[in-house]
């Protein structure tokens, strides 16, 4: 049997845009898939080079139009058409024209931000960026191509400085801070620490973007534009292996208002802070390394206040330097209860554990990189607490050694049994919006035929992580008489509602990852299938042309719980045993 060539709908995650996810087959895109998730940018997924991916924006306007809404301040009004750093006319000449010469843009932000600008030297050699606070982020950067050495100069109140030589002359500057600024100031400048005096640079390409660095350049003009993972677009996940799968996860909020820079969380305690030390799980150099400044207890405050009743997940992304455990503290949460959760980030493997819990794990990144987590339950009457993370120098121990050290990135806190993908914060806690898959643009009833057909899912996630009520189901429904199926969740079972046929069809086993399902109706039979095997039959009683497909709760659609689709395939007619077996067979 030739699937595809069977099949009338094919949907195995590929091709995507913003608001779009599409079909393999038909390729008219009379059956791509509408998708949504909401109006901001948290969502992150893992691509297909094993990286984390996120989405960022361009905050600031008319980013390489430097005569527009920036202002000039004793400088020539900026000239275009200069050869840029990726060979276009896309270059400006800054040139100063007396003390403290540059274009200076006003601009209203908060946060953990990084402010870079693409710069050449010409006849000045030095280039200075500062951001409008109080007291003023800044840093100088040497544009001398025979500079050997760092090339960063004097700066203040900031995070981080970076200058990377991207060819030609050319250098990428940048600089991170934590503030709510008022404007920022791009200078030609003749020395580091001189703004006396005139002369002139190149510059191409401003932004401003949240996050502990520089994200690829994209252009603005009268509005802010965002890259990386959009609003409205399908997460295809790459982190089970090279095949991708369709991401969908309800909506969650990381509660850690910092989770890049901790010392904006405050209540760290023995610890110095290395920021933009290492390779981060995003693949960029945005790491934090903490390390220990005394002998005793080394420690950061993971979160502090008020955590919401019910099960909590707590994670941490954490990479060995020359520190082998790691443990997660929880404090106050849980009357007489405090926790502590020790993880071996040098070997993958969880260690001891103190206190009751539903769930620690530790999960492999790559890279050297280890995902730790604990599901911690909160009591309604005792919901102020705290959590912290301990540099350790074994199992069961909270104490470090002196300039003992770890690599840490992506600290998550959110209200759930289950960890989800990764939630960036900046300053303030961030909701990731819930996945929202909707049926082919040209309705799905077009894939079958009015009696018979034949659906094939698979995905690579256990199905229904939150299994303690029947609530959690993926339907597809023929609204036109009102029949549908769902595949639903119970504690200790995974089991399929249809009410086309008589009885339902229950389906006892929990099944893990890798699992591959069909439902099969032909106008007398409604068959079920999973993982070569026939699950169970019941009579046909109606007519099933189904028009709508989704995640639903109770009998609303869509409430997903983390599931990875890697294929959904709809035939228009009743497959054989054989090939549904065929079909499902791991």
């Amino acid at each position: 049997m030739n699937a595809l060539e069977a099949a009338s709908l094919v949907m195995i995650p590929s091709g995507y845009e913003d608001g779009t996810l599409g079909s393999l087959k038909p390729t008219d895109g009379t059956g791509d898939f509408t998708f949504s998730r909401g109006s901001n940018i948290s969502a992150t997924r893992v691509t297909a080079d094993g990286n984390i991916e996120k989405g960022y924006e361009n905050l600031l306007l008319q980013s390489n139009t430097f005569d527009t809404t920036w202002l000039s301040v004793n400088a020539d009004t900026p000239s275009g058409g200069q050869i840029g750093y990726d060979g276009s006319n896309d270059a400006w000449l800054l040139n100063s024209t007396g003390t403290e010469g540059r274009v200076t843009q006003s601009i209203s932000q908060t946060g953990v931000q990084s402010f870079s600008v693409y710069a050449k030297a010409n006849t000045n050699n030095w280039i200075c960026l500062i951001s409008l606070t109080s007291p003023i982020v800044r840093a100088n950067f040497d544009l001398n191509p025979s500079t050997t050495g760092s090339r960063i100069g004097v700066t203040g109140n900031e995070i981080d400085a970076n200058i990377e030589d991207v060819g030609n002359g050319w250098f990428r500057c940048s600089v991170t801070y934590n503030a709510t600024i008022t404007g920022v100031n791009i200078y030609s400048v003749v020395d580091d620490n001189v703004f006396t005096g005139t002369g002139s640079i190149y510059i191409q390409d401003a932004m401003i973007n949240q996050g502990m660095v520089a994200y690829p350049y994209v252009e603005t003009t009268t509005a802010p534009v965002a890259g990386g993972i959009l609003e409205d677009m399908p997460r295809l996940d790459y982190s089970n292996g090279s095949c991708p799968s369709l991401l969908l996860e309800p909506s969650r909020t990381n509660l850690v208002t910092y989770s890049e820079y901790i010392e904006g969380l405050g209540g760290d305690a023995g610890l110095n802070f290395n920021y933009n030390n290492a390779t981060s799980p995003e693949g960029l150099t945005n790491a934090v390394q903490a390390v220990s400044n005394n002998t005793g207890q080394s420690y950061f405050g993971y979160f502090n206040g008020t955590a919401p009743a019910g099960d909590n997940t707590f994670s941490v992304f954490a990479k060995y330097d020359n520190c082998q455990y790691i443990c997660i503290r929880i404090l106050g949460f849980t009357t007489g209860d405090d926790g502590y959760y020790w993880f071996d980030i040098q070997n993958g493997t969880k260690g001891s554990k103190s206190g009751s819990t539903i769930t620690y794990d530790i999960e492999d990144y790559g890279n050297g990189w280890y995902r730790c987590y604990v599901v911690h339950n909160v009591d309604a009457g005792d919901v102020s607490g705290a959590g912290r993370v301990y540099l350790c120098d074994s199992d069961n121990n909270l104490n470090s050694a002196l300039n003992k050290a770890a690599h840490l990135y992506g600290l998550q806190w959110e209200l759930g049994s289950f960890k989800t993908s990764y939630i960036p914060t900046y300053g303030v806690s961030q909701t990731r919006l819930a996945d929202v898959l909707f049926e082919g643009a040209a309705g799905l009833s077009n894939f079958f035929n009015p009696t018979e057909g034949t659906l094939f899912f698979e995905v690579d996630e256990p199905l229904f992580r939150q299994l303690t009520t029947d609530g959690r189901s993926i339907a597809m429904r023929d609204t036109t008489n009102g029949e549908y199926f769902q595949l639903r969740g119970r504690s200790n079972s995974v089991y399929f509602l249809l009410t086309m046929c008589s009885p339902s069809v229950v389906v006892t086993t929990n099944f893990q990852n890798n699992t591959k399902y069909v439902m099969r109706w032909n106008g007398s039979e409604v068959k079920i299938f999973a993982n070569g095997e026939a699950r169970g039959s019941a009579t046909q009683i109606d007519s099933f042309r189904p028009n709508t497909l989704g995640v639903a709760s109770g009998f609303g659609m869509y409430t997903p719980t983390g599931e990875k689709f890697t294929n959904i395939t709809c035939f228009p007619t009743a497959l054989s045993d054989e090939a549904c077996i065929e079909l499902t067979t791991i």
